[in-house]
């Protein structure tokens, strides 16, 4: 069958789509794009020295107000009263690229993809606006559409720019994170899911063994150094980094946890236990559950035992409220 233009008529007009007669529903977009700088450009970033100012502030209020601007910039999209949008940047060290990420919802009779990714396309201009003095061989690129949900079309994911679901496991130092976390992967495999992870580690670790081949390298030196077989590999860089980036270097994971992150704004299981901890200190609006062995609540939060099998659970159920599952 052949695949119908719904914003052309039968003489091949084009046309708003007429949707009065359709019901309001929840709406979600995420939409990405990446633009690849220079080193120079890089630091100016990082370093907040652009000549312009604050170059990702400044691009993300740009996005923001662009979502809000869609039906003015592209012809036949209906105007739309977002309820909630944002535009958030990683740094991609190791590409010199940054990555944008735009999420909008509305409930609407229409969706929200479009505001979306004029969102991020807007937000990677102005970064190129702001620091094209620096250098003009920027390339903006990869802009796509990640995740949508409701209307007819219900669920749509892009598996071919594949993003994992992310959840963080948090709590005070010594709370049992990494017990926790060693508890839950197998009940989340055993679902089917392919789980990787992400620690934070406040002091220095020591990421090769000393007397390893490896280990011998960095300590002669070596700025980076890598060791693979057959099944596995690993790569250990002397660099700057943040969790985000990480997560990007597991596109083919559907879920990965993260170990600590207790102030981040990620959705979180935080850990408070008799004789480490008495009280949350996470923001309650991140939290997923709160595992406990006391008599604790957190208003609007679910507590439930130091188990496995139930914070497995609690993620589970996450994950099909996402349209993940």
């Amino acid at each position: 069958m052949e695949p119908k233009f719904n914003h052309f008529d039968a003489e091949g007009n084009a046309v708003m789509v007429d949707v009065s007669a359709k019901s309001p529903t929840r709406r979600l977009a995420v939409a990405q794009g990446k633009i690849k700088v220079s080193r120079a450009v890089l630091d100016a970033i990082t370093g907040h020295t652009a000549a312009k100012g604050d170059v990702l502030g400044v691009a993300q209020v740009a996005g923001i107000l662009a979502t809000k601007r869609t039906s003015e910039l592209i012809p036949l999209c209906h105007p739309l009263a977002l309820s909630h949008c944002t535009v958030e940047f990683t740094i991609l060290h190791e590409e010199c690229a940054v990555l944008a990420e735009c999420t909008a919802k509305l409930d609407a009779k229409t969706g929200v993809e479009m505001e979306a990714l004029t969102g991020v396309s807007v937000a990677l201009l102005t970064i190129y606006d702001m620091c094209k003095a620096i250098d003009k061989t920027m390339e903006i690129s990869d802009i796509h559409l990640v995740y949508k949900e409701g209307g007819k079309s219900g669920t749509f994911t892009n598996h071919g720019h594949h993003s994992p679901a992310v959840v963080a496991v948090s709590g005070v130092k010594n709370s049992g994170k990494t017990t926790l976390i060693a508890a839950m992967l197998p009940h989340l495999t055993a679902a089917g899911l392919k789980v990787a992870t992400v620690k934070h580690d406040g002091h220095s670790f020591q990421a090769d063994p000393e007397g390893t081949d490896t280990g011998i390298h960095m300590k002669a030196g070596a700025w980076g150094t890598a060791i693979f077989d057959g099944e596995k590999y690993k790569v250990v860089r002397r660099d700057a980094v943040e969790e985000r980036e990480l997560i990007a270097r597991f596109p083919d994971a559907d879920l990965v946890l993260l170990e600590g992150f207790k102030h981040s704004t990620w959705p979180k299981l935080e850990l408070v236990r008799a004789g480490n901890s008495t009280q949350s200190v996470c923001d309650p609006a991140t939290l997923l559950a709160l595992v406990t062995d006391q008599d604790l609540t957190v208003e609007g939060v679910p507590s439930i035992p130091f188990d496995g099998q139930a914070a497995a659970q609690v993620v589970l159920d996450y994950l099909k409220g996402e349209g993940r599952l």
